[in-house]
């Protein structure tokens, strides 16, 4: 766990796929998507926060091995930064597919889904959407002082 929260409280892209995923979830509640669509959003979801995981983890470590710049460590950090364009893309791609059909069906449907689906549509905003904004948030406006640093195994906070 700590690493998770390491990545989450150090790294902003990091929140904002956390707080994507959720709004996703979401969307999937509402829309009412079949549960293969679902599957497929929640796969793509948790592949982009892998990614984003494995590129923190690739950046610290070429940090930790080579602290001042270098080209080679540049190469290694565009490559795991590109790991996380990939699956963004490709998460971007399955929501496309996942939900084109019920998008379509919505302004039909808008009136029945929403008394449908609302008592679980709240209850899913204020368990998943609410918390990961008010946990971007509270990251974002702390003072930089409070966040872990930017290198734990160098031994201090500045990360020298």
């Amino acid at each position: 766990m700590e690493g998770l929260s390491y990545v989450y409280l150090t790294q902003r892209n990091m929140r904002i796929h956390v707080l994507a995923a959720a709004l996703v979830g979401a969307a999937c509640i509402f829309l009412g998507v079949g549960r293969v669509e679902v599957l497929m959003v929640l796969l793509a979801s948790a592949g982009v926060l892998v990614a984003e995981v494995v590129n923190t983890l690739t950046e610290s470590l070429v940090d930790l091995l080579e602290p001042r710049y270098h080209p080679a460590a540049k190469v290694v950090k565009d490559v795991a930064a590109a790991g996380v364009l990939i699956a963004s893309v490709f998460a971007v791609f399955i929501g496309f597919v996942a939900f084109f059909p019920a998008l379509m069906e919505l302004p039909l449907r808008f009136k029945g889904l929403v008394e449908e689906r609302l008592a679980l549509f709240i209850a899913y905003i204020c368990v998943a959407v609410v918390p990961s904004l008010v946990g971007l948030f509270f990251v974002e406006f702390r003072s930089p002082g409070k966040r872990p640093s930017s290198c734990p195994a160098c031994g201090d906070k500045e990360g020298k």
